[in-house]
């Protein structure tokens, strides 16, 4: 990849982690901005795994062409183990250095914006992160990238099983994402009509279940 312009600047982005819907546009949208103001994009194949290696490519308006309506992310995303080391986080700062790159733009969820913070403490790199997550367990936003498809994809869900469960005359659960944050459960719960909820780590509410279940039948 070639230097960039005398007295320009130039961005790298990355997205990071698990996928969510949302990524893609995004991207897009940074692309675009960026360009209006001159600023050159740099795409960071892989998340923090290219970083490390150094996978980069210069992007141009065909690389976010049609992808607004795209799930998923067209710069592809890891978890990286090598990341959390101190090695892996000197070297991603020597090739952001080496392919003249100002400033790193980071997509991803509350692991990744750990390490992006680190990052930034520890290379003195502009570091910004845009919260993409269905867990939407971001502080400081209220609704983070893919939340609301989150929630949306599992209401159709829940639609179609409740529809089976009344012809049936059956009682079903239903688990959803989120690892430790409850939202998408609170959330498609509530609109869903669920009878009952049962949250990560209320093991009372667990207990209180079975007792009903138990009464119930």
């Amino acid at each position: 990849m070639n230097g960039k312009n005398p007295g320009s600047s130039r961005i790298g982005i990355l997205t990071s982690g698990g996928d969510a819907p949302g990524m893609n546009a995004a991207i897009r949208a940074v692309y675009r901005a960026a360009h209006e103001l001159g600023i050159e994009v740099v795409g960071i194949r892989r998340g923090f795994s290219g970083l490390i290696e150094g996978d980069f490519f210069l992007m141009d308006r065909s690389h976010v062409a049609n992808i607004i309506h795209l799930g998923g992310t067209v710069l592809g995303t890891s978890r990286s183990e090598e990341f959390k080391t101190s090695e892996g986080r000197k070297k991603s700062a020597e090739n952001l250095k080496n392919a003249d790159i100002d400033a790193l733009l980071v997509i991803g969820g509350e692991g990744s914006f750990r390490g992006a913070d680190l990052f930034n403490d520890e290379t003195g790199i502009p570091t910004i992160g845009i919260p993409g997550s269905i867990d939407n367990d971001i502080p400081g936003t209220d609704f983070s990238i893919g939340f609301d498809t989150a929630i949306n994809t599992a209401l159709e869900a829940i639609d179609k099983i409740r529809d089976t469960a009344i012809s049936h005359g059956r009682l079903f659960f239903v688990e959803v994402m989120g690892r430790s944050s409850d939202l998408i459960a609170i959330e498609s719960g509530i609109a869903g009509g669920a009878e009952y909820l049962v949250l990560p780590g209320d093991h009372d509410a667990i207990m209180d279940l079975c007792a009903r279940l138990t009464d119930a039948f």
